[in-house]
């Protein structure tokens, strides 16, 4: 039971006032619930599972703590803001107040997350993108870029934007 918490019967709740950070921009549940969702596989919670899906969310092991301190801000820039001027001024108060002292995040990363986040319609996915693991293709050969392309090659695009094409670079 944690130190914070009142005893009715045989349940333990814990007391309001654990719940309550340091600033307008914390929210406890929220953090934790985050953590939840790189701690738990999808079989727990009866989703299929494959050999490259076998977590909710797929979390860089060194991002954790910055995953669940962006959600935690966004959530409540989302929950305090209706648009996103007043979003990205909100942004600027987090960047103004106290960053999270953890040494686990990087503080001006968090920031910029949070920032990115802000701006867009949906913060949550940029948030997850931006804390998920670089992927990298199995096959690749060390002269060779991601996924096969050899290094050097140029990405053009057709005029008109019809698809990509490869080309090797001049000389």
């Amino acid at each position: 039971m944690c130190a914070a918490a009142t005893s009715r019967s045989r349940r333990a709740t814990p007391h309001r006032t654990y719940f309550r950070g340091n600033g307008r921009f914390s929210d406890f549940l929220v953090h934790e619930a985050a953590h939840i969702f790189h701690n738990c596989k999808r079989r727990t919670v009866g989703l299929p599972e494959t050999r490259t899906r076998e977590w909710l969310l797929d979390i860089e092991f060194r991002k954790r703590e910055t995953f669940a301190y962006a959600c935690e801000a966004y959530s409540c820039i989302v929950d305090l803001a209706r648009t996103p001027a007043t979003r990205m001024s909100l942004v600027e108060d987090l960047a103004r107040g106290p960053l999270p002292s953890d040494e686990r995040v990087d503080p001006m990363e968090y920031l910029d997350i949070v920032r990115e986040a802000a701006g867009m319609r949906n913060g949550w996915k940029r948030i997850l993108s931006r804390c998920a693991p670089r992927r990298r293709c199995a096959d690749s050969a060390k002269s060779e870029g991601p996924c096969g392309v050899p290094r050097g090659t140029v990405r053009v695009v057709k005029a008109g934007g019809v698809g990509p094409r490869l080309r090797d670079p001049p000389g």
